[in-house]
């Protein structure tokens, strides 16, 4: 019989690197029996990777297999009737593993010790190869510099307010300026990855204001840049950067920065005036990547840099394309009412006051609501106190575990009642100006009756009715002050019930400290959620990106695969096995719930990551895609993240959907994140926006198949725009969730107007200022109205000329995704110091039409919503949930990290909700 061949190896480098794979979790609470079944499917798993080839899987497993034979052994079933669970198991297959695992390793240790030795005569063969290129390339670059003559190393002239990258490299090279570079991005991304020159500094956009004195500026510059600062005085040229600016725009960072340097730098005079680099960081970071300190930086977008250009103007709004028609009015503005008609007055009046005691009585059930989650906010301020101290003391570690679960939940359920008091606090608010409102009108109308009634001779009878008026008047007015009493008895109950809940949160606080006073020495912190009121969150704060990376143009020759077919209509079937071999650690626990019905697991402030996951996961054609395993056909490992992203992900649905866990972990697909962005690797809470910008750009490579390229001259100008985007690569994430914009600017002069078009993978909206509540439909205008961009270099004038840029959306996506830009920084407080808009946004929950926000687009314009990502608390500590309707059921449920239940549809609006999901695809 012929040896079956074997497969390459790739689950490790060494033996010991197959050793840390076959661990087991702990088995003490699982039964004989089932321990019998999952040793059974273990070892077929394991003669089945032998069959294949596959020796490295089949070690894994059959010691898997082992080290659950040893528990079985030791278990108290086991000993009792040993003849039963011997034939479940099959009483050859023990010795059959155990001969088959020390072959296995015996081959492995030899494939291993070859496979090192041949890799390290080819790093040797290349390390020759490169040292023998290196050479000829020095070669041919001292043979050029010799053939051509000495570039120019003249400065810009004294008019000039920009430099071009090219001509400051040859100043550079030269070495014969003292330049000083001034490096004007947020101090983040200069860290990430800058100009590599000595005299380049970090000068921070969050730490540059208005009618800053330099004085003041050095003092808020980071230490390492104070030194090369000092020494300005000296330098012959000083070049100031952003990301992509081509001008200095008045109020922006690179003005107020030059006019610090020029007009409120009382120590120095400048010979030259500093210029600013034209295209900006971007722009060298293209022409010369080898002069940077990170050749990898990923600019921001467009359109979040073009948006910050922008001023503001009056652009007609697409609602004003086809007006009402006016409705004639009286000339006067006072209530057309019969007032020779007593009884219209009366009328008016008692509808009038109907409509106040509706009011009055919607304001008592919202004192008695918010009274009622005061008393709960008190009541699980003292569960948390309890279960924490409960936690502290006890030393084993289930149990601990335990309570620190039970303690998430309760901070948990603390954050959303402290928001749901919230917004009853604005409803409250919009009610009591609806009730002013109706008090003015009916003391005017009041006022305008008894002046009726004194001119008027009136009859017996009609003195009789007035008296019976004014008695009705009298008893609403006692109805209406008895409700407004009860209304304050229970507001000051409320109040003082606050006082109490906060009372008792101080004094917690000051044990807590007491208590991490005395065990300074060991304490170590836990790595757990942070939380609003918690003392743990200091170190919390989100980490806000201020854009989103374009995705990278990948071109391969790869062949035509076969275009994924999605039906709209279709619901998520059943779950298909997955076809890799790879084995992950979900740490499940069991039990029988709904498809699509699994919680997740918080891993350490991983609650921004979860909220996004069961967003995705409630995509029903998605879901489709990665359950039946058509992904598996376009999963593209020439992408840097060699398509491990896609399969993480799937591999997650597919445990969300199996309806056969309670909740599961996602350690892989953190780990995976982990290794190709830093921000997601560490246990800090970070932005969900942020993370779904970037996992959507890396679905879409991991995911990507060529297509046709469509004949250019058929194309109009938005096709030929996305398919020079695509570069005939397209994925089913870019078909559902990528959209493209229209910018139009027009000179304000000669009205030459120039259109480019971008894509998006989501809707960052700006919120209404000082606003407490808006709706969706405002914040669509506000980020579509044009707006004015001051010194545009026209190109038919060959000037500086004001013009208008306005956005229009040319392209909807079958999924639209909306995110409300509620983090600000706050210009009152120092350097990055975010504060959070806690707006009420009024969205729909069904027939969301954009065609009013949309040029022509094809497709269906109306949308349904179908997930909300929230967000808790503010920027110090929050804490994320999502919200989502089940394809399968029907209903809207709540994930809250590992907690998953059903919510009635009016709770899915709250001023907690930071990114929306709509669909236009059958569910």
């Amino acid at each position: 019989m012929t040896e079956t061949r074997r497969i390459q190896l790739h689950l490790g480098k060494c033996i010991e690197d197959l050793d840390k794979l076959y661990n087991v979790p702990d088995l003490k609470s699982k039964r004989a029996t089932l321990l019998c079944k999952t040793a059974q499917k273990l070892f077929e798993s394991a003669e089945e990777a032998r069959a294949k080839g596959d020796e490295e899987y089949s070690y894994v497993y059959y010691m898997k297999y082992l080290r659950v034979i040893a528990f079985i052994s030791k278990d108290k079933e086991y000993l009792k009737d040993k003849n039963y669970f011997n034939n479940m198991l099959g009483p050859k297959n023990p010795n059959k593993a155990i001969d088959a695992a020390e072959k296995l390793k015996i081959s492995l240790i030899e494939r291993y010790a070859k496979e090192q030795k041949a890799k390290r005569l080819m790093d040797i063969q290349e390390n020759e190869l490169i040292k023998q290129k290196i050479d000829e390339n020095r070669k041919k670059a001292m043979d050029t510099i010799a053939a051509e003559p000495p570039p120019p190393t003249g400065l810009p002239g004294p008019d000039e307010v920009t430099i071009k990258s090219d001509q400051l490299y040859t100043i550079l090279k030269n070495g014969k300026l003292k330049v000083m570079i001034l490096d004007a991005r947020p101090g983040k991304d200069y860290i990430n990855s800058h100009i590599n020159h000595p005299a380049c500094i970090s000068v921070p956009e969050e730490c540059i204001s208005p009618g800053q004195s330099a004085n003041v500026l050095e003092q808020n510059l980071p230490s390492a840049s104070r030194p090369v600062w000092a020494e300005r005085a000296s330098s012959e040229l000083i070049v100031m950067l952003d990301w992509s600016s081509t001008t200095v725009i008045p109020g922006k960072p690179l003005h107020l920065l030059k006019t610090i340097l020029l007009k409120w730098d009382i120590k120095v005079q400048y010979s030259r005036q500093p210029v600013a680099l034209w295209g900006g960081y971007e722009d060298w970071l293209l022409k010369y990547p080898a002069f940077t300190t990170n050749p990898q930086a990923i600019p921001p977008s467009q359109d979040i840099m073009l948006d910050d250009m922008l001023g503001e103007i009056d652009y007609p709004n697409w609602s004003d394309l086809n007006p009402t028609p006016a409705v004639s009015r009286p000339i006067s503005s006072e209530p057309v009412i019969d007032r020779a008609s007593k009884s219209a007055a009366v009328e008016l009046y008692a509808e009038r006051s109907r409509n106040m005691q509706h009011i009055l009585e919607q304001q008592e059930l919202i004192a008695d609501t918010s009274l009622t989650l005061e008393m709960q906010r008190i009541e699980a301020e003292q569960d948390w106190e309890k279960i924490r101290q409960q936690g502290e003391t006890e030393h084993r570690d289930e149990l601990r575990a335990m309570y620190q679960l039970r303690e998430q939940e309760i901070i948990s359920q603390l954050m959303q009642l402290e928001n749901k008091q919230f917004d009853m606090e604005q409803e409250n608010q919009s009610l009591r100006e609806k009730l002013e409102d109706y008090q003015r009108r009916e003391r005017e109308e009041a006022a305008k009756l008894a002046e009726s009634i004194a001119r008027s001779h009136l009859a017996p009878s009609a003195d009789n009715e007035a008296v019976a008026t004014a008695r009705e008047r009298e008893a609403a007015a006692r109805d209406v002050e008895a409700k407004r009493a009860r209304i304050a008895a229970v507001t000051a109950q409320r109040v003082s019930l606050d006082r109490q809940r906060e009372a008792l949160e101080t004094e917690r606080k000051r044990k807590l400290a007491e208590a991490r006073e005395k065990q300074k020495p060991n304490y170590k912190e836990e790595d757990t959620e942070s939380y609003g009121s918690s003392t743990e969150s200091a170190n919390a704060a989100l980490n806000r990106s201020q854009s989103s990376p374009n995705i990278a143009k990948v071109s391969s020759d790869e062949e035509e695969p076969v275009v994924p077919s999605f039906d709209r209509s279709t619901k998520p079937a059943k779950v298909a096995p997955s076809s890799e071999l790879r084995q992950r650690d979900f740490e499940p626990v069991w039990a029988d719930v709904g498809r699509g019905l699994t919680g997740l697991k918080n891993l350490g402030n991983t609650c921004y990551m979860n909220s996004i996951i069961q967003c995705l996961n409630n995509t029903a054609i998605l879901v489709t895609y990665f359950c039946n395993g058509q992904y598996l056909e376009h999963v593209n490992r020439s992408h840097s993240t060699r398509g491990a992203i896609a399969e993480e992900l799937a591999a997650v649905v597919r445990g969300l959907w199996s309806g056969q866990y309670r909740f599961i972990a996602t350690k892989d697909l953190r780990n995976e994140v982990g290794k190709h962005q830093r921000t997601f690797r560490g246990s800090e809470q970070q932005d969900s926006h942020e993370f779904l910008t970037i996992l959507m750009d890396w679905l879409h490579l991991d995911l990507q198949f060529s297509i046709k390229p469509p004949l250019k001259e058929n194309l109009g100008a938005s096709e030929r725009a996305w398919h020079e985007y695509t570069k005939s690569k397209e994925s089913l994430v870019l078909r559902l969730f990528y959209g493209q914009i229209k910018s139009t600017v027009r000179c304000c002069v000669c009205a030459t107007h120039s259109a480019t078009y971008d894509s998006f993978s989501n809707l960052s909206l700006e919120l209404p200022p000082h606003a407490s509540r808006c709706t969706l439909s405002d914040c669509l205008k506000l980020y579509l109205n044009g707006e004015t961009i001051p010194g545009w270099n026209c190109p038919n004038c060959k000037d500086k000329r004001d013009a208008v840029k306005k956005l229009d959306i040319s392209r909807l996506p079958p999924v639209l995704v909306i995110h409300f830009k509620r983090f600000y920084l706050d210009p009152k407080e120092y350097c990055n110091a975010f504060r959070k808009r806690q707006t009420y946004i009024d969205f729909p929950l069904e027939n969301l039409d954009m065609r009013q926000f949309s040029l022509n687009c094809p497709g269906n314009p109306v949308y349904n919503l179908y997930a909300v990502s929230n967000h808790y608390g503010s920027m110090e500590g929050g804490h994320y949930t999502a919200y989502c309707k089940s394809s399968v059921y029907g209903k809207w449920y709540k994930y809250d990290d590992h907690l998953v239940t059903e919510i009635s549809p009016s709770e899915v609006k709250s001023s907690a909700a930071y990114i929306l999901f709509y669909t236009s695809c059958e569910r």
